[in-house]
């Protein structure tokens, strides 16, 4: 592939990205203001109430960010009430989702699908599987280039 093909396909998915991405966060905006968190707390809360008594070490691997960058995340959820601490041996804990965090999880999902609904019926269901298809390869070239660095 040519280099400026390569620049203008790269330029076309930053936009892309961006803009798609800035859309779901304004989806739920209202939401986890409305609870006093951020979105990225948001996603920290989605990933334990979809893996219950996930670590904060795999927590960290997951978003590809430092212990202490986790610890802090979860410190201000802890805080706040929707995560709570469990025990799993003498060494380690996991985390969990509360009543109150469960709550908050399901109403900014529920923007999410409304929004990405509409986003499915636009595209119809071979092009919306074609996308999700992709996207999944594009994950698994991620993961594959984490594990090598």
């Amino acid at each position: 592939m040519e280099s400026d093909s390569i620049h203008a396909i790269i330029s076309a998915y930053e936009n892309l990205s961006v803009y798609t991405t800035d859309q779901v966060q304004e989806a739920v905006q209202k939401v986890i203001k409305k609870y006093g968190i951020t979105f990225e707390q948001f996603c920290l809360l989605r990933l334990l109430e979809l893996k219950p008594g996930t670590s904060p070490i795999q927590i960290a691997d997951y978003f590809n960010i430092n212990k202490s960058g986790v610890s802090i995340r979860i410190g201000r959820l802890v805080d706040k009430g929707y995560i709570e601490k469990k025990m799993i041996d003498n060494r380690s804990h996991g985390l969990y989702t509360t009543e109150a965090g469960k709550e908050l999880f399901l109403k900014g999902q529920q923007k999410i699908h409304e929004l990405v609904g509409e986003w499915i019926r636009e595209l119809g269901e071979e092009d919306s599987k074609e996308f999700i298809r992709i996207y999944w390869k594009i994950n698994e070239i991620i993961k594959k280039q984490r594990v090598n660095k």
